[in-house]
């Protein structure tokens, strides 16, 4: 799985949502990964925290594993450029890496005040219906297995996994919960199976569910099609 970052402009696009809106709420960004979202939201008001299981490691080795899965993906993507055409994959990689120092800058102290914690779906250390609102990007959906449309081989991220951390990120929310992306990355790109199936779950039991386009670049014009996150609501 990668561990890279990204900074709060790719947040304010991936969920459809405005920062200055934000103020005041409180945040669940999971898994947050060393990205500058944490830091730079709550710069601007909006309590923020970032929960990744990686985080019971030191900030150096944060750091290292951070800038090598940028490198090891810019160099994968490089060699598969007919695919990645519409990026400028310099820009994709200064973003990634402006990401991290930040988040380097922000890990210790945001982690002694409480906004990056060390913790795993689908099991969180939050009250019920803790934050106004939750984002996560880039694990559900992205990391299952192939056949169903994800990039992961052999992936422990199950149906019925989805649906467990799906509901997990529901039962802290009181608000709104917003996921990201919601189509398929190496199938015809479609509307992810995992992803259908947690929405006619949560519609079952009354809560509200749409699709929100997303203006995030994923890579090219075929990824892009349905390009939306996923809104639940009380």
């Amino acid at each position: 799985m990668q561990f890279f970052g990204r900074v709060a402009s790719d947040y304010e696009a991936m969920f459809a949502i405005k920062l200055p809106a934000l103020r005041g709420l409180r945040v669940l960004d999971c898994p947050s990964g060393p990205g500058s979202f944490v830091a730079e939201a709550n710069a601007q008001g909006v309590h923020v925290v970032g929960v990744d299981p990686l985080y019971e490691l030191p900030l150096e080795q944060l750091v290292q594993r951070g800038s090598a899965d940028v490198a090891h993906t810019i160099e994968q993507m490089q060699a598969n450029a007919r695919q990645f055409a519409d990026i400028n994959l310099q820009a994709y990689a200064q973003s990634k890496l402006r990401a991290l120092v930040r988040f380097a800058r922000h890990f210790e102290q945001g982690l002694a005040n409480g906004l990056y914690l060390a913790a795993k779906l689908p099991a969180l250390p939050f009250p019920d219906r803790h934050f106004d609102l939750t984002l996560s990007a880039h694990l559900l959906f992205t990391y299952s297995d192939p056949a169903s449309g994800g990039v992961m081989r052999d992936s422990p991220f199950t149906l019925a996994w989805h649906m467990a951390a799906a509901q997990e990120l529901m039962r802290v929310t009181r608000g709104e919960l917003r996921l990201y992306p919601t189509t398929t990355r190496w199938l015809k790109p479609c509307r992810h199976p995992y992803a259908l199936a947690v929405a006619e779950r949560f519609a079952s039991e009354g809560l509200q569910v749409r699709y929100e386009p997303s203006t995030f670049a994923r890579g090219n014009v075929a990824d892009d099609t349905l390009n939306a996150c996923m809104v639940i609501t009380r």
